[in-house]
């Protein structure tokens, strides 16, 4: 989340807050550390026992500042909940400024021979790092650890971005018994709250006068017991959307000396960025340009050629760096000299040349899935820019700070909800939708033979487009060719590869086909002078994605996808086929997919024509058991075989 950094418009003297918890520090039971699972989730490796969670306004000498104090105790039941034992904390920062841990105080404590024994953290084992461009990380294992231990920990946070309150999460990859929580604001400070998740939960609402500070304190308070764990599930956008807790936003700060209102609307919110200079006057500045986009376009070309040349320009001349925003980290002209930059010194630039070359184009903002969606409309919780245009009323959405993005082909993180439009030029801030992704298409074409010792070979081709091609080009990228044949040739029933070849894999433009021949010596069951053969041979599905019994959260595919198969097995000429597949042909409700397969017999061969369509890349939790049972049916077909016998 990016944060700002105000001065709070008021002055607060010193004060000191108490923090008195239900459970204290320090005091671990017996009946604790003796406790051998949690009985309401027996698959539970580890529990949070207690948490508590406190944040409020304090001040040092010179300034106001956000603090946030922690206390967490977890029970680990076993070695799989060791990992329970590492504690990370991001903390934000940026040039000028950053939050500061501190009073970090950490304890193990187990049960031997009937008596609590403890071990201290030491500082020695508390390590900061750099974990990104607007974080360092502080970490720490606890010691002495083992199947039964309990950890007590305590920290206070001090953020000097007083503005922005971090969300307060209420649930966990593991469950928690008890969770407390309260926020304290300064009365006139207007937060929007927003509840997220699953989970139903009420706030007690409560003022507190403080004599130190001389206001009054809106006070939100929190309490759950027995919150489940928040478990991840195969194809989901981002499971933290999904988990049960608060998202805090600042929307105005009325005082009897201040009327300061922030963002109320997208609009706001776009006029907000766009009256940032990164937007307002460094995105013009096109004589940076003028060596660069002159001998590159030509007034004969069309609009859109201008913006492919332009587009390939950017993506072969400027490297991303490794950090996203929404903002400049190099600027213009210092990207273009040192031809590397963060996201935005690559798409603002490429915005600034589409400009130059009279292309109707303007910055995007957006949220990426991993960053969140934005519930309400927010300045913090945008993360990311694209370029936007427009040509003969056809929308172009370009990220070209990814090796392998095309125009209109995204990297899935940019495919979140609706981007933030700012065009300060013609004075229109609005949102605008962006626009979903084609289907990726798989084609898969086999020529094989099967003889009568079962053994089996033949050649593939397969021919991959849109994401299809760009998920393929990422897998293949820099991966040294035997290694990635041995995983391909386990992945496919242990086969045997020969004659690799992948055309087209190297760029980002237009499809990729590869092309190999295989060989497989047990390509076949044979059983009292019958063979049997599975006409889908190696590209069944042998697993559904899909194992729980119901489904909380969207099912997010990514994009929408075809998979088209046609397979031709010739057969021994003395064998005939005694039994085939029923063909079939499944479709979901409200035309979400389509499942067809196809076996025909003419003479010694095996033609089978199959494909899967999911026509949706985000579907309902509701169609979730329409699709589990889809997957299932899918797996089912595609197992059945081919009963060949021999002639008399």
């Amino acid at each position: 989340m990016v944060k700002n950094n105000y001065i709070l418009l008021f002055v607060l003297s010193f004060v000191q807050f108490s923090f008195s918890q239900e459970i204290e520090f320090g005091e671990v039971s017996k009946e604790e550390l003796s406790e051998k699972f949690y009985d309401k989730d027996s698959s539970a490796n580890a529990v949070i026992l207690y948490k508590e969670r406190r944040t409020y306004y304090g001040a040092n000498a010179s300034s106001v500042e956000l603090v946030t104090e922690i206390h967490e105790r977890i029970k680990i039941y076993n070695k799989e909940g060791f990992d329970k034992a590492t504690i990370a904390v991001n903390l934000f920062k940026t040039r000028s400024s950053k939050e500061r841990i501190g009073k970090i105080k950490a304890y193990t404590y187990n049960l031997e021979n009937n008596k609590i024994t403890e071990t201290k953290l030491d500082k020695n084992q508390v390590f900061e790092s750099d974990y990104s461009y607007n974080y360092k990380q502080v970490k720490f294992t606890m010691p002495n650890i083992k199947e039964g231990s309990v950890i007590d920990i305590t920290y206070k946070i001090t953020s000097p971005f007083v503005f922005s309150i971090d969300e307060l999460k209420l649930q966990y990859d593991i469950p928690i018994k008890l969770i407390n929580a309260e926020i304290q604001t300064p009365d006139g400070y207007n937060f929007r709250t927003k509840a997220k998740g699953s989970i139903s939960f009420f706030p007690k609402h409560t003022r507190k006068r403080s004599i130190a500070l001389d206001r009054t304190m809106d006070v939100l308070s929190y309490t759950l017991t027995d919150v489940p764990a928040l478990k991840d599930e195969m194809f989901v956008d981002n499971i933290h959307n999904y988990r049960a807790g608060v998202l805090f936003e600042l929307m105005s700060i009325v005082t009897p000396t201040t009327n300061r209102y922030f963002a109320q609307t997208w609009g706001d919110v776009a006029k907000t960025i766009g009256n940032d200079d990164d937007y307002k006057n460094e995105l013009d500045k096109t004589n940076s340009f003028d060596d660069t986009l002159d001998g590159l376009i030509t007034e004969n070309q069309t609009e859109v050629d201008k913006m492919k040349s332009i587009f390939k320009y950017v993506k072969d001349n400027i490297q991303w760096n490794g950090i996203d925003g929404k903002n400049f980290y190099n600027g213009i002209r210092k990207t273009l000299k040192e031809k590397k930059g963060n996201v935005a010194d690559i798409n603002l630039t490429l915005v600034g040349m589409l400009r130059y070359a009279g292309i109707n184009a303007n910055p995007l903002v957006i949220s990426t899935k991993e960053n969140s969606i934005p519930f309400f409309p927010t300045v913090d919780r945008l993360n990311y820019v694209l370029a936007y245009a427009v040509i003969d009323k056809e929308q172009y959405f370009l990220d070209a700070s990814d090796e392998f993005s095309d125009i209109n082909v995204l990297p899935l993180k940019d495919y979140n909800w609706e981007g933030v439009f700012i065009d300060n030029n013609k004075m229109v801030w609005k949102k605008v939708a962006i626009k979903k992704p084609e289907a990726g298409i798989s084609q898969y074409m086999i020529n094989a033979s099967i003889n009568e010792e079962g053994v089996l070979e033949g050649n593939l081709m397969s021919r991959y487009t849109n994401h299809k091609a760009y998920d393929f080009r990422k897998n293949y990228k820099n991966e040294d060719l035997d290694a990635y044949l041995t995983g391909k040739e386990e992945s496919l029933e242990n086969i045997e590869i020969s004659n690799y070849k992948a055309q087209n894999a190297e760029t980002y433009e237009g499809y990729v086909s590869e092309s190999y021949g295989f060989y497989k010596e047990s390509g076949a069951d044979i059983i009292d002078d019958k063979i049997y053969i599975v006409p889908m041979l190696f590209l069944k599905s042998t697993e559904n994605p899909f194992k729980q019994d119901k489904r909380e959260f969207p099912i997010d595919f990514g994009y929408p996808m075809k998979e088209r198969y046609m397979i031709n097995i010739t057969i021994p000429e003395n064998y005939t086929v005694e039994s085939s597949p029923e063909p079939i042909m499944l479709k979901l409700p409200e035309d979400l997919g389509m499942f067809q397969f196809s076996p025909k017999i003419l003479g010694n061969k095996i033609q089978l024509s199959a494909s899967i369509e999911l026509n949706k890349a985000l579907m309902r939790p509701e169609t979730y058991v329409y699709l589990k049972e889809f997957f299932n049916q899918i797996i089912n077909k595609q197992k059945e075989q081919i009963v060949l016998t021999k002639a008399e």
